[in-house]
């Protein structure tokens, strides 16, 4: 073969190798900007993972520190008798009197909960005293709750009240 024959089949047997590597270069270079940007969502979704993470933890955090706050009230409230605290209620509305009895109830366990109950009878009362006890449970640092509740019109006096209540307070078992 001569030189010229050479050099006519060398050009393009160069420019395609040529053309082969440039079109090799930008596949190459594609496929690495398809992998950054790839790379980029994942980075975003794994910031707002990460966002949402902070938020949860801070979240429970602050559950925790409610969930000690009310276990150290139940604590305190468990000292407290059950007894004592009707009484006491009634004292506050001027129906101390009007308290026929307050009666235990056997204690009720719940999963992991104890409900301490008692039974009360109060007579004679009036409206106003009635609700300002039920006020007084409900705003009790003891978190009574009320759950049963039966209330009569007296026979001989239609502007007074019989009432009989079961009044539960929770706390944990053991």
């Amino acid at each position: 073969m001569s030189g010229f024959e050479r050099e006519k089949h060398l050009k393009p047997l160069i420019a395609g190798t040529i053309i082969l590597l440039l079109l090799g270069g930008i596949l190459v270079y594609n496929s690495y900007r398809q992998s950054l940007a790839r790379l980029d969502r994942k980075i975003v979704s794994t910031r707002k993972e990460l966002v949402q993470l902070q938020s949860s933890l801070q979240e429970y955090r602050l559950l925790e520190t409610k969930l000690r706050g009310l276990k150290h009230q139940n604590s305190a409230a468990a000292g407290h008798n059950l007894i004592t605290s009707v009484e006491n209620a009634a004292e506050k509305i001027g129906a101390r009197s009007q308290l026929v009895y307050v009666r235990p109830q056997p204690d009720k366990t719940h999963d992991d909960l104890l409900e301490e109950g008692v039974e009360i009878r109060l007579v004679k009362l009036q409206l106003h005293q009635l609700i300002e006890l039920l006020y007084q449970f409900e705003q009790s640092a003891q978190r009574l709750r009320i759950s049963q509740l039966r209330i009569r019109t007296r026979f001989d006096d239609r502007e007074k009240l019989d009432a009989s209540m079961i009044l539960s307070r929770f706390r944990e078992a053991g």
